[in-house]
Parts: structure tokens; C-alpha cells; sequence
């Protein structure tokens, strides 16, 4: 079992070190606090893009990274670091808030129903997207879990 353990661990290791640095390189040049609103805006949809490319593994590696990274914080510091890698609006005042949304709602009025329907359209395959990578994960743990070593079921006399 601790030959198990140490070799789980050694693979873990691995792939932190194969994967992660290639991540540590790239996120930790630009935090949410020293982003410009555009990069906030985009910051998002290039760390999805990024992890839809990542395997299973890779994935897995990036979240232990991020979690070694937000272990260090306080609780305040962490709601405030997800807050602004969530949302443009989460570093917004409220008054910009309301102006932001009007926007939003003016250009959404202005579509045509075609553009809605492609939007929606495109909404719904990133959901499936994210359905399917969560399936995969839950499948690579499953597994994980069946291959685990476990002691021999304890027979109890008299029953």
C-alpha cells in the first residue's frame, strides 16, 4: 500500500512538473489585481480555452495549482481573487454595474431573433462541453477508486 501511495505520489509529482510550469509561467506574470479590464473581460474564456485542451490529468494538476496557490491566502483575499477572475462586473462599482447591464440589455434588444437563437445555441455547447470534461473526471475517479487496495473484508463468526 505505501508502494501505492509513494508511486501515486511520484506520478503527481510528475505531471505537476511536466504541467504546471508551463501554467505557472503564464498565470502567475499577470494576477486579476494587476489585469487591465479588457484582460479581465478575456481572462476567462482563455483559461477555458486552455484547460479544454488539457487532459484529464493535466486538469487535475492545474486545479492542485491553483488550490497550492489560493492556500496561502487569507479567506478575504480568496473571495476577492475568485470574484475578479469570475467576473468583469465583480470589480465594477454598483453605479457601473447597473450602466454595464443597460448596455448589455440595449445591445440584446437590438438582435435580430437569429442572433439570439445562435447565441443560445452557442451557450448550450459550452454547457455540454462542460458536461462532458465533468463525466470525464468523474470517470477518471471512479476508476481511481476501484483501483484502490483495500484490506480483506472482516468475516464475522456467528451471523
Amino acid at each position: 500500500m505505501n508502494n501505492t501511495h509513494f508511486l501515486r505520489n511520484a506520478a503527481l509529482a510528475f505531471g505537476l512538473l511536466a504541467a504546471g510550469s508551463s501554467f505557472a509561467a503564464e498565470t502567475s506574470t499577470t494576477t486579476p489585481a494587476t489585469m487591465t479590464p479588457e484582460q479581465r473581460a478575456s481572462y476567462g474564456t482563455e483559461v477555458r480555452a486552455k484547460m479544454a485542451n488539457m487532459t484529464p490529468e493535466q486538469r487535475e494538476a492545474f486545479h492542485a495549482e491553483m488550490q497550492a496557490k489560493m492556500a496561502n491566502m487569507t479567506p478575504e483575499q480568496r473571495a476577492a481573487f475568485r470574484n475578479e477572475i469570475r467576473s468583469p462586473m465583480a470589480g465594477m462599482s454598483k453605479e457601473e454595474r447597473v450602466a454595464y447591464r443597460a448596455e448589455m440589455k440595449a445591445k440584446f434588444d437590438k438582435m435580430t431573433p437569429e442572433e439570439r437563437a445562435k447565441i443560445k445555441a452557442e451557450r448550450m455547447e459550452h454547457h455540454a462541453e462542460h458536461m462532458d470534461q465533468k463525466a470525464e473526471l468523474m470517470q477518471m475517479h471512479a476508476e481511481r477508486h476501484e483501483a484502490m487496495e483495500r484490506p480483506a473484508k472482516i468475516e464475522r463468526p456467528g451471523k
